[in-house]
């Protein structure tokens, strides 16, 4: 990611002294999704409500980009956190940290590639390698199952009965008779 200046905890290189719009690679977006309890980082997406509704990054929250510098909206950004804007595309949330930044709104950050890009390429491939397994749930909850099981069948795992022992005739072994002919 290029900066003009250090912001908690994100490592930035210095390559443009008049920059504005700052890049963030999609190993740093990871670290950052993935991180819990990660304080001071907003993420802001910038697509329309309908595409927000449908998904979103974890905690983002929505600002449309036709709505992008009204009060109403701007006021739920929150100007001392890092900023990190997403939308559709890598293009336009670029543009918005540019315009931002030349009416000194605020230093926003921009993720690389859209919301769909950031999705199947970070968030579907690095969940399960995150070490969060807590969100993990299973479908099928066994223990539950096997006391249904238990109750409907008046004990489940209990001993079958034993047969009663056998009494009274003896068992008679026959001998096999020999058969002639055939192939042998």
């Amino acid at each position: 990611m290029t900066s003009c200046k250090q912001q908690q905890g994100i490592q930035q290189g210095e390559t443009n002294k008049n920059c504005k719009a700052n890049a963030i690679s999609n190993e740093q977006l990871a670290d950052l999704l993935y991180s819990k309890g990660v304080d001071g980082v907003q993420f802001i997406d910038i697509r329309t409500p309908h595409q927000y509704a449908i998904g979103h990054l974890p905690g983002a929250i929505n600002v449309p980009m036709k709505n992008f510098f009204d009060k109403d909206y701007f006021s739920k950004i929150n100007k001392d956190d890092v900023l990190i804007l997403y939308g559709e595309d890598a293009s336009t949330p670029r543009l918005m940290a540019l315009m931002a930044g030349h009416f000194k709104k605020g230093n926003f950050n921009v993720a690389l590639g859209g919301y769909k890009y950031i999705q199947s390429k970070i968030m579907d491939n690095f969940g399960i390698y995150s070490g969060i397994y807590d969100d993990e749930k299973a479908l099928v909850d066994f223990q539950k199952a096997s006391d249904e099981i238990k109750s409907r069948s008046g004990g489940g795992s209990a001993k079958p009965k034993a047969k009663p022992a056998a009494t009274g005739k003896p068992i008679v072994k026959r001998k096999k008779k020999e058969v002639s002919g055939g192939c042998g």
